[in-house]
């Protein structure tokens, strides 16, 4: 009996070990494909979409940081807002290109925000672009982001 016992509980482990491991690879293989297809929650698309736009060809100091925390603030809890800068920080250091971020993030920001908090959003963009110097290709990422949205493009 105890031998059964002994049998049994190693197969759980292995069971569990091998449940771990499929998870831990799915999400490696979302991650290492994309940090941005695996976002899965509004804050942080918005989060690593501001980085992304103020951060573009620009000298990233900790007033950029600060300032999309600041907006991101307005939106979410203070924990959540950390969590998610860390992540945006993370996210487009992996990417690095503001045009892909914009492209990956938004469909998902246009299915998950109504069209309030699709203009709340670029207000945000605009609110933090105002605190830290920004590329010349600012407009040019925000008109981006209008259309892909779905907001009237000015």
């Amino acid at each position: 009996m105890k031998v059964l016992g002994e049998a049994a509980g190693d197969v759980i482990d292995g069971a569990g070990r091998m449940r771990g491991y499929f998870r831990r690879r799915r999400i490696r293989l979302q991650a290492e494909h994309s940090p941005l297809t695996a976002i899965e929650d509004p804050v942080l698309a918005a989060a690593t979409l501001i980085l992304a736009i103020l951060a573009e060809d620009v000298l990233i100091t900790d007033g950029h940081f600060d300032v999309v925390r600041s907006v991101i603030l307005d939106i979410s809890s203070p924990k959540k807002a950390d969590e998610a800068m860390i992540y945006a920080k993370w996210a487009f250091s992996q990417v690095g290109d503001t045009a892909i971020v914009i492209e990956k993030i938004s469909p998902f920001l246009r299915q998950q925000l109504s069209e309030l908090e699709k203009c709340e959003l670029i207000d945000m963009v605009g609110v933090a672009a105002a605190a830290v110097p920004v590329s010349h290709h600012y407009g040019q990422r925000v008109r981006k982001l209008k259309q892909r949205l779905g907001l009237q493009v000015d």
